[in-house]
C-alpha cells in the first residue's frame, strides 16, 4: 500500500479537465440521450404495470353476477319451497351473485363436499324444516331458527371474492328472504289462528321462523389465502432470477468453443437445480409457518411427507417455465434492457394470484394461462383439498415448460451464430450500438501491444511459471521489482 501512494495515484491530475469542458460535451450529450431513452421506456413500462393492477381492481363489484350461489332444498316441504321461490325471485343485478337451484345434492355432507371442491357458496335449506316449524307454531315445541338454513362459504377458489362478495351477499339475501317469510307467516297466523291455539304458539318460531348458521368449508383460512402463494412464489422466482441473469454475462465465452447441445443442456441443468433448491425453501417456509400445529385444519390439511413433496414439486413446476422463458429472452437482449422482460413477466404473474379473475374485466382472462395462477390453484388444492383442477394445472404447466424449452433451444442456437459473426460482443451488446465492444471474444486485440514489453513478458513468465528458453531456472518476480518496473513506465501498481 505504501508503494501505491508513493507512486502517486493522482499524478496525472494536471492533465484532467473540468466536467464543464467543451471536450466532454459530446460524451455527456450521448450519455444523457441514452438514459433519456431508457427513462422513457421505463415510464411506459411503469404505466403498463399500474394500469394492469388498477384495471384488475376497477369496479370489481360490477362483476359479482359471474359468481354462482347454489341453493339446495333438503326440506322438500312448503316452507323450503317458499324460501327457494323467494330467493329465485330476487331481481338479477350485476352487483349480486347469480342464484341457481341444485337438485343433485341430497345430504348435508354432499353439500359440504360440493362447496369445498367446486362452489363459490351453497345455501342449504335443512331437512325437516317445515315439520319442525309447523309443530312449534301448533304445539309450542322448542324451535331453533338458526337450524333452518346452513350457509356454506367456499374458501378454496378465491379469498378476495369470498371477502367482497360471498361473505356479504349470502347473509344479506337470506336475511331479506327470512324477513319476508316472517311477515307473511305472521299475517297468515293472525287471520287463521283461534284463541286457544294462539296460547300454545312458540312466539320465537312465529316472529323469527328463519335463521341460519354459517359454515366456512375448505381448510384454507383467509389469513394465508391471498398472500401466501403469490408472494411466496414471487420471492422464490426472484431468487432463481438473479443467478439466471448472471449466466447471461458468463456464458458467452462458451459459445466460441462448446457444442450447442451441451450449452443447451447445461442451462437446463442450472435452471432446474435453482428451481428445485428455492422451491424446497418455499415448501419448508410453509411448514415453518404452520409451526407446531401441523394438524391445524384452519391453516390447511395435515402436513404429511407426501403432501410436503407434492407442494415442493408444485412450486418447482411453477418456477421452471418462467425461468426458462426469462433465460430465452435475456440471451438475446442487450444488457441495458435485460431487466425489462423479467419485470413484465413477474408483475402480471404475481397479480394473477392476488386478484379474483372472475371479478376482473374480460381483458384479464389471459391470467388463467399464467404459471403463477395455475401453480397457485394446484398448491391450494395440495394444501387444503379445495377446488381440484389437477389435470388442468399440470397440463398447462407442462405445456408451458415445453414451449419455454423450445424457445431456449432456439435462443441458444441463434446466439452462437451472432457471436461467431460478430453481431454481438461478449456482454450481448449488438453491433452498431454505442456499447458494442468488438467481436474478438477470448482473443487479444491486435492493437494491444502491452504484452510486447519486456517487463510484461517477464511478468507473464513468472505468473505462468514457464522456464526461460535461455535458462533452466524460473524467474522470480517480487513486489519491489514490479513496483520499480511500473515506476520506470510511469504507471501505478497496487501491491
Amino acid at each position: 500500500m505504501k508503494a501505491f501512494w508513493r507512486l502517486g495515484a493522482f499524478q496525472d491530475e494536471g492533465n484532467r479537465v473540468d466536467i464543464t469542458s467543451q471536450s466532454l460535451r459530446a460524451t455527456c450529450r450521448h450519455i444523457f440521450v441514452l438514459n433519456l431513452k431508457l427513462m422513457v421506456l421505463l415510464t411506459i413500462m411503469l404505466w403498463f404495470i399500474l394500469s394492469l393492477f388498477f384495471g384488475a381492481n376497477y369496479k370489481r363489484s360490477f362483476y359479482a353476477y359471474r359468481l354462482d350461489i347454489d341453493i339446495v332444498n333438503l326440506d322438500n316441504g312448503p316452507v323450503g319451497q317458499a324460501i327457494v321461490d323467494s330467493i329465485l325471485a330476487i331481481p338479477a343485478a350485476k352487483t349480486l351473485p347469480t342464484w341457481r337451484l341444485n337438485t343433485d345434492i341430497t345430504t348435508l355432507d354432499q353439500a359440504r363436499d360440493y362447496a369445498r371442491k367446486y362452489a363459490w357458496g351453497v345455501v342449504v335449506i335443512n331437512s325437516e324444516l317445515s315439520t319442525s316449524l309447523d309443530n312449534a307454531l301448533a304445539t309450542g315445541a322448542d324451535y331453533s331458527p338458526s337450524a333452518a338454513i346452513t350457509l356454506m362459504e367456499g374458501e378454496g377458489r378465491s379469498a378476495i371474492a369470498r371477502l367482497f362478495v360471498i361473505q356479504t351477499a349470502i347473509p344479506q339475501m337470506v336475511g331479506s328472504v327470512a324477513t319476508q317469510y316472517a311477515i307473511r307467516q305472521l299475517s297468515e297466523y293472525q287471520s287463521k289462528i283461534d284463541g286457544e291455539s294462539q296460547s300454545k304458539t312458540n312466539i320465537q318460531a312465529l316472529l323469527t321462523p328463519i335463521g341460519w348458521t354459517t359454515e366456512r368449508v375448505g381448510f384454507y383460512s383467509f389469513e394465508i389465502s391471498p398472500i401466501l402463494l403469490p408472494l411466496g412464489m414471487m420471492a422464490m422466482f426472484v431468487c432463481v432470477l438473479v443467478p439466471t441473469m448472471m449466466l447471461k454475462f458468463g456464458s458467452y465465452p462458451a459459445y466460441k468453443t462448446t457444442k450447442h447441445k451441451h450449452i443447451f443442456l447445461f442451462l437446463i441443468a442450472i435452471i432446474l437445480g435453482l428451481c428445485l433448491l428455492f422451491s424446497l425453501f418455499g415448501a419448508l417456509a410453509f411448514l415453518a409457518y404452520k409451526g407446531p400445529e401441523y394438524y391445524h385444519l384452519r391453516q390447511g390439511l395435515p402436513v404429511t411427507g407426501g403432501r410436503f413433496f407434492s407442494l415442493w414439486m408444485c412450486y418447482a413446476l411453477t418456477l421452471m417455465p418462467m425461468a426458462l422463458w426469462i433465460k430465452s429472452l435475456t440471451i438475446l437482449i442487450p444488457p441495458a434492457f435485460v431487466a425489462i422482460p423479467s419485470i413484465l413477466t413477474l408483475i402480471p404473474n404475481t397479480l394473477s394470484g392476488m386478484v379474483s379473475i372472475d371479478l376482473c374485466p374480460k381483458f384479464y382472462i389471459w391470467f388463467h394461462g399464467l404459471p403463477f395462477y395455475q401453480g397457485g390453484v394446484l398448491a391450494r388444492y395440495i394444501i387444503s383439498g379445495n377446488y381440484p383442477k389437477i389435470g388442468q394445472c399440470l397440463g398447462i404447466l407442462f405445456g408451458e415448460i415445453a414451449v419455454s424449452l423450445f424457445l431456449l433451444y432456439g435462443s441458444t442456437f441463434i446466439q452462437p451464430h451472432f457471436v461467431h459473426t460478430g453481431a454481438v460482443d461478449h456482454l450481448g451488446n449488438h453491433r452498431g450500438t454505442d456499447a458494442y465492444q468488438g467481436s474478438q471474444l477470448g482473443k487479444k486485440p491486435a492493437s494491444d501491444t502491452s504484452m510486447d514489453r519486456p517487463s510484461e513478458r517477464l511478468l507473464e513468465k513468472g505468473m505462468d511459471h514457464t522456464p526461460d528458453s535461455d535458462s533452466n531456472t524460473v524467474p522470480i518476480i517480487d513486489d519491489h521489482s514490479l513496483v520499480a518496473q511500473a515506476a520506470m513506465r510511469n504507471e501505478t501498481i497496487v501491491v
